[in-house]
């Protein structure tokens, strides 16, 4: 959601070389131009690194496996063969490392499972 704010007044600020890289940096790490970056934090948020590339297609393939274990767990239980303990310590495993990078990547995880295998 962009919400249109008519920004008529200009900041004119020096920097050392270093510190105008470091901006540079981390704005352009976070997706952000130096002024957005600088505006977020001026309001108290502390604007965090894109994840990388990768790790889209990491998560993305961690749920199609869990989809895959989900499928396999709706056969097997209707055919009545399936070792249930066996299978949910593969879901609670695959959970596990779902979380595990999630938070290596992002820092944290939001704290929702609505996108894993039960």
């Amino acid at each position: 959601m962009h919400i249109n704010i008519n920004r008529t007044q200009r900041i004119t600020l020096r920097l050392s070389e270093v510190e105008n890289r470091r901006i540079t940096r981390r704005a352009r790490s976070c997706g952000l131009s130096k002024s957005a970056y600088v505006r977020q934090i001026i309001v108290g948020y502390e604007p965090r690194e894109s994840p990388p590339a990768d790790y889209f297609a990491m998560t993305r393939e961690l749920k199609e496996i869990g989809n895959n274990l989900n499928q396999l767990a709706f056969v097997a239980n209707a055919t009545g063969l399936i070792d249930g303990a066996a299978y949910y310590a593969e879901v609670v495993r695959l959970r596990d490392s779902l979380r595990r990078i999630e938070k290596a990547v992002l820092g944290t995880t939001d704290g929702t499972d609505e996108d894993m295998v039960d």
